[in-house]
């Protein structure tokens, strides 16, 4: 009869402790879903500053360029034009990364939000990229056709120096960027700030929150 009953006294005690430690769990489930809503609200300002400015000056290239090339400068009309048809793609990129940030805020699931910060990640990666490959079209944007045609072994020597300079800093720059497994101070500066803290603490936050329901 006794052990009946201190068997049912260490079931009781083991239920409660089982109780405990579901409560404890969904509170620390809990307070890493706000940790991480905070992180994710931070997303809002970079993104939001990026297009509040982005949009009138991607709209100033487009209007230099229409200028350029009813002036017949064409070169210049080239490096104008492909800047701004670099920027509007980084700028489509941003809605797009406010509408990812919504959804993330959105999911409950954390399987499905790792899919979407992931993808956000990638998104922003792939932003970052194309702004800087504007760089050698900087060196375009310059460029006299007549200051070519007078002087092509300076003039156009020089120019061209430039822009190989540049097209070589772009690819320098991507090759930093794109080494994962490697430490650099490039990589490590581009992908800090605003823009890319919040995403890496979302993503540890994310690691403990499937960590606690397991």
């Amino acid at each position: 009869m006794e052990n009946i009953e201190l068997q049912n006294i260490w079931k009781s005690h083991d239920q409660k402790l089982e109780d405990m430690l579901a409560i404890n769990k969904e509170i620390a489930v809990s307070v890493s879903k706000l940790k991480l809503d905070k992180q994710i609200n931070r997303l809002y300002l970079p993104k939001w500053t990026a297009l509040i400015i982005g949009i009138p000056y991607t709209a100033i290239l487009i209007v230099i360029t229409f200028i350029a090339f009813t002036a017949e400068a064409y070169l210049v009309t080239l490096g104008f034009g492909a800047i701004a048809l670099i920027m509007t793609t980084i700028l489509f990129a941003y809605v797009y990364q406010l509408y990812l940030i919504g959804k993330i805020k959105r999911d409950e699931g954390v399987l499905s939000t790792q899919k979407t910060l992931s993808q956000l990640r990638i998104s922003s990666s792939k932003s970052l990229h194309r702004a800087i490959f504007q760089l050698p079209f900087w060196s375009i944007c310059w460029i006299s056709i007549d200051g070519l045609v007078e002087n092509p072994v300076v003039y156009g020597g020089v120019n061209l120096i430039v822009f190989m300079a540049l097209s070589y800093l772009s690819y320098w720059i991507y090759k930093k960027l794109n080494n994962v497994n490697g430490s650099s101070r490039i990589r490590e500066f581009f992908y800090s700030g605003n823009e890319w803290d919040p995403i890496f603490k979302s993503a540890e936050i994310l690691d403990q929150i499937k960590e606690y329901q397991k």
